[in-house]
């Protein structure tokens, strides 16, 4: 799989983990849950940490694996331009 494929592949699931993590305040309304967690109900609590942090790690995962992915594709097209002038040489 090329790095653009991969980019591709790699965004569209960070999307999707994103969409989860920050709207998850939308599954405790469908299915209420009764409890306290440091002294704030679950179901507003749970969704404003994820909101806050979860976000937060996603995308600092989200940066160094972009990165990397990017470092590849400039990889591949610097190879792709010496594969092009060596056979313009010959």
């Amino acid at each position: 799989m090329n790095a653009h494929k991969k980019e591709v592949v790699f965004t569209i699931l960070m999307t999707l983990a994103f969409l989860l993590t920050a709207h998850t305040g939308l599954i405790f309304s469908l299915f209420p849950v009764e409890g306290y967690m440091f002294g704030f109900p679950i179901m507003y609590i749970v969704p404003i940490l994820l909101g806050w942090f979860g976000i937060l790690f996603l995308t600092i995962v989200s940066g160094k694996i972009g990165n990397k992915i990017d470092e590849s594709i400039e990889k591949e097209n610097q190879e792709e331009v010496a594969k092009q002038k060596n056979e313009g040489a010959v």
